[in-house]
C-alpha cells in the first residue's frame, strides 16, 4: 500500500518500503494471530488485516490519538479483524502470537522483548523496526544474553525528489530491521 492511502495525523508510521520488508520478513501468511507494538497510524496492522483476511490483529499503543487515526484507518479500508488496546506493553494478553512486530517500545525495551518472546507461539517470527541506535543495540545485546538466533540489517530510502534545477534522492531515516524467529 502507497503511503497517501493512510489517514496520518501526528503520529508515526512505518514508510512504505520499510513496511513492505518488515511484513515480508513476518511471514504472515500462515498466520492465525498478529500483535502490532506501538502501532502508531497502525500501518503495519492495516495492511497486515487487508492482505490477510483471515489473519486477526491485535494492535497496542500508548497513545490515544495513535489508536484514533487507526480507527480511521480501519474505517477506510473496512477492516473487521483488528483489535485495539490503550495501554503501554508489556501488558497482560490472553492470547499468543504466530508474529509480533515492535515498531515503538515506549523505553522499556527489554520487558517487550521478554513478555514478547512470552507470548510468541514456537515458529513464530519477531521483527522489530528501530530508528535510534541505541535502541538497535538494546535488543541486540539482549538477543544475544538470551542466545537467541537474529538477523539484523538496516535499510535506507531515498526518494527521487527536484531541487531547484536538478534532483536528487530526499533521504528519510535509517531503519535498522531485527528479525528472528523462535525455536520449535
Amino acid at each position: 500500500m502507497k503511503d497517501n492511502c493512510f489517514i496520518r495525523g501526528n503520529v508515526p508510521m512505518t514508510k512504505e518500503e520499510i513496511r513492505t520488508l518488515s511484513l515480508a520478513k513476518l511471514q504472515l501468511r500462515e498466520a492465525e494471530n498478529f500483535l502490532d507494538i506501538g502501532t502508531g497510524t497502525g500501518s503495519m496492522a492495516i495492511e497486515a488485516a487487508y492482505m490477510y483476511p483471515n489473519l486477526m490483529v491485535t494492535t497496542i499503543d500508548s497513545n490515544q490519538e495513535a489508536l484514533n487515526v487507526l480507527e480511521k484507518n480501519q474505517t477506510k479500508f473496512q477492516l473487521t479483524n483488528i483489535k485495539s488496546i490503550l495501554g503501554k506493553a508489556p501488558i497482560i494478553l490472553s492470547d499468543s502470537f504466530d508474529a509480533i512486530f515492535v515498531g515503538g517500545s515506549g523505553g522499556n525495551l527489554s520487558e517487550i522483548l521478554e513478555w514478547s518472546f512470552q507470548l510468541l507461539k514456537p515458529g513464530g517470527c519477531l521483527v522489530l523496526n528501530f530508528i535510534l541506535l541505541e535502541n538497535a543495540i538494546e535488543a541486540i545485546e539482549w538477543l544475544k544474553t538470551e542466545c537467541y538466533s537474529f538477523q539484523a540489517i538496516q535499510l535506507q530510502v531515498g526518494h527521487y525528489t527536484k531541487l531547484g534545477q536538478g534532483h536528487y534522492f530526499k533521504p528519510q531515516n535509517p531503519v535498522m530491521i531485527i528479525e528472528m524467529r523462535k525455536e520449535e
